[in-house]
Protein backbone atom coordinates (compact mmCIF):
# COMPACT_ATOMS: atom_id res chain seq x y z
CA UNK A 1 0.00 0.00 0.00
CA UNK A 2 2.55 2.56 0.63
CA UNK A 3 4.75 1.79 -2.17
CA UNK A 4 1.53 1.88 -4.18
CA UNK A 5 0.66 5.42 -3.01
CA UNK A 6 4.66 6.39 -3.09
CA UNK A 7 3.86 5.89 -7.47
CA UNK A 8 1.52 8.12 -7.36
CA UNK A 9 3.84 10.76 -7.43
CA UNK A 10 5.84 9.04 -10.18
CA UNK A 11 2.48 8.16 -12.73
CA UNK A 12 3.36 4.97 -14.50
CA UNK A 13 -0.13 5.38 -17.23
CA UNK A 14 0.10 2.23 -19.85
CA UNK A 15 3.84 0.99 -18.42
CA UNK A 16 2.47 -2.55 -19.53
CA UNK A 17 2.04 -1.16 -22.86
CA UNK A 18 5.12 0.98 -23.50
CA UNK A 19 7.44 -0.28 -26.11
CA UNK A 20 10.85 0.06 -25.07
CA UNK A 21 12.22 3.88 -25.38
CA UNK A 22 16.20 2.83 -24.95
CA UNK A 23 17.89 -0.75 -26.45
CA UNK A 24 21.35 -0.91 -26.07
CA UNK A 25 23.90 -3.47 -26.24
CA UNK A 26 27.37 -3.17 -25.52
CA UNK A 27 30.16 -5.47 -25.20
CA UNK A 28 31.70 -6.08 -21.56
CA UNK A 29 35.24 -7.99 -20.96
CA UNK A 30 35.60 -10.62 -18.01
CA UNK A 31 35.82 -9.44 -14.48
CA UNK A 32 33.25 -5.74 -15.57
CA UNK A 33 30.84 -4.91 -12.94
CA UNK A 34 27.24 -4.27 -13.71
CA UNK A 35 25.60 -1.25 -11.60
CA UNK A 36 22.04 0.08 -11.76
CA UNK A 37 20.37 3.18 -10.32
CA UNK A 38 17.02 3.14 -10.55
CA UNK A 39 15.29 5.81 -8.42
CA UNK A 40 11.49 4.32 -9.39
CA UNK A 41 9.90 1.60 -11.21
CA UNK A 42 11.47 -2.21 -11.74
CA UNK A 43 14.83 -3.37 -12.59
CA UNK A 44 15.03 -7.13 -14.07
CA UNK A 45 18.57 -8.88 -14.42
CA UNK A 46 18.68 -12.11 -16.57
CA UNK A 47 22.22 -13.70 -17.35
CA UNK A 48 22.97 -15.32 -20.11
CA UNK A 49 25.71 -16.75 -22.29
CA UNK A 50 27.10 -13.83 -23.85
CA UNK A 51 29.66 -11.45 -23.56
CA UNK A 52 27.83 -8.58 -23.95
CA UNK A 53 25.04 -6.60 -21.69
CA UNK A 54 21.45 -5.34 -23.10
CA UNK A 55 19.46 -2.78 -22.08
CA UNK A 56 16.15 -2.06 -22.30
CA UNK A 57 14.36 0.86 -20.70
CA UNK A 58 10.42 1.82 -20.56
CA UNK A 59 10.32 5.44 -19.55
CA UNK A 60 9.20 8.93 -20.41
CA UNK A 61 10.55 10.23 -24.22
CA UNK A 62 12.18 13.05 -21.60
CA UNK A 63 13.88 10.96 -19.50
CA UNK A 64 17.54 9.72 -20.65
CA UNK A 65 19.03 6.31 -19.87
CA UNK A 66 23.18 7.08 -19.39
CA UNK A 67 24.89 4.17 -19.99
CA UNK A 68 28.53 4.30 -19.37
CA UNK A 69 30.87 2.23 -19.62
CA UNK A 70 34.37 2.25 -17.85
CA UNK A 71 37.48 -0.67 -17.80
CA UNK A 72 35.76 -1.33 -14.28
CA UNK A 73 32.41 -2.32 -16.00
CA UNK A 74 29.36 -0.54 -16.95
CA UNK A 75 26.90 1.79 -14.96
CA UNK A 76 23.34 2.82 -15.56
CA UNK A 77 21.53 5.32 -14.85
CA UNK A 78 18.83 7.59 -16.04
CA UNK A 79 18.68 11.52 -15.96
CA UNK A 80 15.24 13.42 -15.07
CA UNK A 81 14.12 10.63 -12.84
CA UNK A 82 11.53 12.96 -11.22
CA UNK A 83 9.92 13.08 -14.18
CA UNK A 84 8.32 9.00 -14.40
CA UNK A 85 9.31 5.54 -13.13
CA UNK A 86 11.89 3.89 -15.34
CA UNK A 87 11.66 -0.06 -16.02
CA UNK A 88 14.30 -1.93 -17.17
CA UNK A 89 14.96 -5.59 -18.39
CA UNK A 90 18.68 -6.30 -18.80
CA UNK A 91 20.45 -9.33 -19.95
CA UNK A 92 23.50 -9.54 -18.37
CA UNK A 93 26.11 -12.49 -18.28
CA UNK A 94 26.51 -14.78 -15.99
CA UNK A 95 29.68 -14.42 -14.84
CA UNK A 96 28.87 -10.58 -13.98
CA UNK A 97 28.70 -9.30 -11.16
CA UNK A 98 25.62 -6.90 -9.99
CA UNK A 99 23.90 -4.23 -8.20
CA UNK A 100 21.25 -2.42 -7.70
CA UNK A 101 19.88 0.33 -5.83
CA UNK A 102 16.86 2.23 -5.63
CA UNK A 103 14.07 4.14 -3.65
CA UNK A 104 10.82 3.05 -5.16
CA UNK A 105 12.06 0.30 -6.69
CA UNK A 106 11.32 -3.52 -7.35
CA UNK A 107 14.18 -5.84 -8.41
CA UNK A 108 14.61 -8.99 -9.81
CA UNK A 109 17.96 -10.71 -10.58
CA UNK A 110 17.91 -14.37 -12.24
CA UNK A 111 20.42 -17.01 -13.06
CA UNK A 112 23.47 -15.27 -12.04
CA UNK A 113 26.60 -16.89 -11.30
CA UNK A 114 28.58 -13.81 -9.41
CA UNK A 115 28.05 -11.49 -6.64
CA UNK A 116 24.69 -9.81 -6.17
CA UNK A 117 23.96 -6.91 -4.10
CA UNK A 118 20.28 -5.58 -4.56
CA UNK A 119 19.06 -2.58 -2.05
CA UNK A 120 16.03 -0.59 -2.22
CA UNK A 121 13.99 1.63 0.20
CA UNK A 122 10.03 0.67 -1.14
CA UNK A 123 9.85 -2.62 -3.11
CA UNK A 124 10.68 -6.15 -3.25
CA UNK A 125 13.87 -7.76 -3.91
CA UNK A 126 13.72 -11.22 -5.59
CA UNK A 127 17.44 -13.09 -6.08
CA UNK A 128 17.47 -16.62 -7.71
CA UNK A 129 20.92 -17.93 -8.28
CA UNK A 130 24.35 -15.63 -7.16
CA UNK A 131 27.62 -17.14 -6.08
CA UNK A 132 30.05 -15.34 -3.76
CA UNK A 133 28.92 -12.51 -1.84
CA UNK A 134 25.07 -11.84 -2.11
CA UNK A 135 23.16 -8.73 -0.78
CA UNK A 136 19.22 -8.09 -0.37
CA UNK A 137 17.67 -5.50 1.58
CA UNK A 138 14.08 -3.81 1.14
CA UNK A 139 12.67 -1.45 3.60
CA UNK A 140 8.79 -1.37 3.02
CA UNK A 141 8.61 -5.05 0.78
CA UNK A 142 9.57 -8.35 1.20
CA UNK A 143 12.97 -10.44 -0.03
CA UNK A 144 13.14 -13.42 -2.23
CA UNK A 145 16.25 -15.54 -2.26
CA UNK A 146 16.56 -18.65 -3.54
CA UNK A 147 19.64 -21.14 -4.96
CA UNK A 148 22.30 -18.69 -3.86
CA UNK A 149 26.30 -20.18 -2.85
CA UNK A 150 28.40 -18.09 -0.28
CA UNK A 151 27.97 -15.12 2.20
CA UNK A 152 24.41 -14.51 2.10
CA UNK A 153 23.01 -11.16 3.86
CA UNK A 154 18.91 -10.54 3.43
CA UNK A 155 17.44 -8.27 5.65
CA UNK A 156 13.51 -6.29 5.56
CA UNK A 157 11.57 -4.08 7.47
CA UNK A 158 7.81 -4.15 7.44
CA UNK A 159 7.73 -7.13 5.48
CA UNK A 160 9.15 -10.93 5.76
CA UNK A 161 12.26 -12.74 4.17
CA UNK A 162 12.41 -15.78 2.37
CA UNK A 163 15.48 -17.75 1.45
CA UNK A 164 15.17 -21.62 -0.02
CA UNK A 165 17.84 -23.85 -1.37
CA UNK A 166 20.91 -21.69 -0.08
CA UNK A 167 24.33 -22.65 0.85
CA UNK A 168 26.89 -20.99 2.70
CA UNK A 169 27.19 -18.53 5.36
CA UNK A 170 23.86 -16.77 6.23
CA UNK A 171 22.62 -13.70 7.87
CA UNK A 172 18.79 -12.98 8.45
CA UNK A 173 16.92 -9.88 9.88
CA UNK A 174 13.51 -8.73 9.47
CA UNK A 175 11.85 -6.37 11.46
CA UNK A 176 7.79 -6.51 11.83
CA UNK A 177 8.25 -9.34 9.30
CA UNK A 178 8.50 -13.47 9.41
CA UNK A 179 11.46 -15.23 8.32
CA UNK A 180 11.27 -18.32 6.08
CA UNK A 181 14.35 -20.14 5.53
CA UNK A 182 14.09 -24.11 3.51
CA UNK A 183 16.51 -26.83 2.28
CA UNK A 184 19.16 -24.89 3.79
CA UNK A 185 22.85 -26.23 3.74
CA UNK A 186 25.16 -24.21 6.04
CA UNK A 187 27.48 -24.09 8.97
CA UNK A 188 26.78 -21.19 10.02
CA UNK A 189 23.07 -19.07 10.30
CA UNK A 190 22.52 -16.26 12.70
CA UNK A 191 18.86 -14.90 12.59
CA UNK A 192 16.89 -12.22 14.17
CA UNK A 193 13.67 -10.53 13.83
CA UNK A 194 11.51 -8.67 16.12
CA UNK A 195 7.57 -8.71 15.97
CA UNK A 196 7.68 -11.66 13.67
CA UNK A 197 8.29 -15.72 13.90
CA UNK A 198 11.61 -18.10 12.58
CA UNK A 199 11.17 -21.05 10.50
CA UNK A 200 14.12 -23.15 9.55
CA UNK A 201 14.46 -26.34 7.49
CA UNK A 202 17.76 -27.43 6.86
CA UNK A 203 21.19 -29.61 7.65
CA UNK A 204 22.61 -28.49 11.23
CA UNK A 205 25.98 -29.92 11.43
CA UNK A 206 28.52 -30.82 14.57
CA UNK A 207 30.52 -28.23 14.05
CA UNK A 208 28.28 -25.89 12.81
CA UNK A 209 27.12 -22.49 14.61
CA UNK A 210 23.72 -21.62 14.64
CA UNK A 211 21.70 -18.50 16.30
CA UNK A 212 18.20 -18.04 16.01
CA UNK A 213 16.53 -14.92 17.70
CA UNK A 214 12.79 -13.36 18.43
CA UNK A 215 12.24 -10.13 20.22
Amino acid sequence: MIFAAALAVFPQQGREARTPTTDETVAVARGARLTVENFAGEVVIKAWERDSLRVQARHDSRAKVNIRTTAAGVAIRTDNQARGSVDYEISAPAWMAIKVVGTYNFITVEGSQSEVSAETTRGDVVIKGGTGSIVARSIQGEVIVEGVRGRLTASSINEGVRITGASGDISAESTNGDITLTQIKSQNVEVSTINGDVQFDGQLTDRGRYRFTTH
